[in-house]
């Protein structure tokens, strides 16, 4: 019997085919149910790409095409099979059907595709002989091409919600503002960061213009007009509102398959936050706080003193001192407990600057300023110490036209790059360093007098090591600790013919010098002491006044157990002796706790 050719899948594989293919027979349903809900004499099957029936519709259902009916050639001829082996629309009148069973049926088939144009199914109209119309074929090719259509604009409405989520998700993680615009520059997206760095409503900026939602003229139009975007481009905006804006953009120009403009994708974000990422970056942050200072005598402790009253103003300070005494970590102690802490510190030598780059150097330059100027131009120090502190070491080294519009910055709190026209404000807290008399160089006409007297509202004097040598030995074993720890050395203790040439040493490199004293000695040491053998020569060629070995050892316990606290047991470790003979000494050399 013909009816034996007639194979069917499990009820369970049917399942997982009408879920592989869940939307092409939901829409095939939606679409056909008004036309089958009146009487009709169509019979619709949709078979899947592998030729099994799917679902069948209509009033004269055709029973040979049941729900799991696998079409194959074991079954004759058939419309179907025909659109499903050629993959193209087909029909086949009654008598051209090779098994007796379909003769007395008339079919129509036509193929369906999905986005990537494969075979996806076939939608099959039977009719029977006597009712077939002749418009059959051109009806079962545009129910097919309506399914097919719809389920891609389906996947394609999916793929774009799906895609929309992950812009949000990527956009709303941005630190940077993201303006999507249409090819009409309408708004179509803009994350909260763009809002909030816009000072615009969000949900109001949707399908508006997006010269309508600033009160400024976009330079992004330019980009619709030139149909070419940018990366990181500097941009100062006048804003009738806010005054002057400041914004690193990219642009990014979007085009569809055919290669037509469609929009534009807007990054920006203020130059401050650019700005503190890449002071961050290249370090210009302090380092050092008032802990990282050591010294107990009694003119360094006063400088400390006038530090820290000069960390809780936002005034202008002067620090003065022999190279090598740190200037700049006093500088940077003030600056961290400042005021100015949550911003950058910016450090420029004076004296290591081109006298015909310094200008440039402080204020930065517009492109094309200058030959060899960078290209897209270059902000100064000030710019990139906006917020924070600017710390001039050498400020004597300044050329007497620099020192006239320092001047002027410090007291107007605006900058105008060379090469520019528009003036930028800046919030920086200036200390500045010198290792001359300025007394002496406003006499000689080389520094002004007014700019001395606005840069030392605060005067710092720092004392040369050879002036405070009483903390030798305790700066001695400060930097003794710090390189043990970086080279993972274990010295213990340090000799008196170790320190005893130190005291009597003049340090011209001042606490710099006796830092590379003692990082020399702790790379050349193989045991747990240091002693005169890991001293440099020229410590014992320059001598100062002889201080005794006595009042060496009794400033290195006395200061030792200051830095510990006065705990005997750590104070004992430190200087390699035991419990007992540290109280000796301590009784010996009358040692009293303040």
């Amino acid at each position: 019997m013909e009816e034996e050719n007639i194979k069917f899948v499990t009820k369970e594989e049917l399942r997982n085919r009408k879920a592989k293919n869940f939307l092409y027979l939901l829409t095939a349903k939606n679409l056909l149910q008004s036309l089958f809900s009146i009487k009709s004499p169509f019979s619709i099957s949709f078979a899947d790409k592998d030729g099994v029936v799917l679902l069948t519709m209509g009033e004269k259902k055709n029973s040979l095409f049941e729900e799991g009916t696998i079409i194959t050639e074991q079954m004759g001829n058939s419309a179907i099979l025909t659109a499903l082996r050629e993959k193209r629309e087909t029909e086949l009148q009654a008598s051209k059907h090779t098994v007796r069973m379909f003769k007395n049926w008339s079919c129509a088939a036509s193929p369906i595709f999905d986005e990537k144009n494969n075979l996806a199914g076939v939608l099959g109209l039977s009719v029977k002989k006597t009712d077939y119309p002749h418009y059959a074929i051109g009806l079962v090719s545009a129910l097919a091409k309506a399914i097919e259509n719809e389920v891609k604009l389906k996947k394609a409405l999916e793929e774009v919600e799906i895609s929309k989520k992950y812009a949000e998700v990527i956009s709303e993680g941005n630190k940077d503002g993201v303006l999507i615009l249409d090819a009409n520059a309408k708004v179509l997206y803009i994350n909260k960061t763009g809002a909030d760095i816009l000072r615009i409503n969000r949900e109001k900026a949707i399908g508006r213009h997006v010269s309508e939602i600033v009160d400024f003229t976009p330079v992004i139009l330019k980009v619709f007009n030139s149909h070419k975007g940018y990366v990181d481009k500097e941009f100062i905006i006048d804003s009738p509102s806010r005054g002057l804006l400041h914004f690193i953009k990219t642009a990014v120009v979007l085009k569809n398959s055919a290669g037509d403009f469609i929009g534009v994708v807007d990054f920006f974000r203020e130059i401050k936050r650019v700005r503190k990422f890449v002071t961050e970056y290249i370090g210009a942050e302090a380092r050092f706080t008032f802990d990282d200072i050591k010294g107990n005598n009694p003119a360094f402790k006063e400088a400390i003193r006038t530090a820290k009253i000069a960390a809780h103003s936002s005034s202008s300070v002067l620090i003065s001192g022999e190279t090598g005494t740190g200037k700049e970590m006093f500088a940077q102690a003030i600056h961290f407990e400042s005021g100015f802490s949550n911003g950058p510190f910016v450090a420029l030598n004076c004296g290591a600057v081109p006298r015909d780059l310094a200008e440039s150097e402080l204020f930065g330059y517009e492109p094309g300023a200058f030959t060899d100027a960078a290209k897209n131009g270059r902000p100064g120090k000030f710019e990139l110490a906006d917020g924070g502190t600017l710390f001039l070491d050498e400020i004597e080294e300044l050329p007497p036209a620099i020192q006239t519009k320092l001047l002027r910055v410090i007291e107007n709190k605006v900058i105008t790059r060379i090469g520019g026209t528009k003036s930028l404000k800046v919030n920086v807290r200036i200390i500045a360093a010198t290792n001359k008399n300025l007394s002496e160089l406003i006499k000689n006409n080389s520094f002004r007098k007014d700019l001395y007297y606005r840069l030392n509202v605060i005067e710092i004097k720092i004392p040369p090591l050879r002036n405070r040598r009483d903390d030798i030995p305790l700066l001695a074993m400060h930097f003794l600790r710090t390189f043990n720890s970086e080279f993972g050395k274990h010295i213990t203790k340090i000799d008196d013919s170790f320190i005893k040439p130190l005291m009597n040493y003049s340090f011209p490199g001042n606490v710099r010098e006796l830092q590379n004293i003692i990082e020399r000695a702790v790379n050349m040491a193989e045991g747990d002491t240091l002693t005169e053998k890991h001293l440099p020569e020229n410590v014992f060629e320059n001598k100062a006044e002889i201080t005794s070995l006595e009042t060496v050892r009794k400033e290195l316990i006395k200061n030792t157990l200051q830095e510990t606290g006065y705990n005997i047991s750590l104070t004992a470790k430190r200087l390699g002796i035991s419990r007992p003979t540290l109280y000796k000494l301590i009784k010996r050399f009358d040692i009293l706790r303040h």
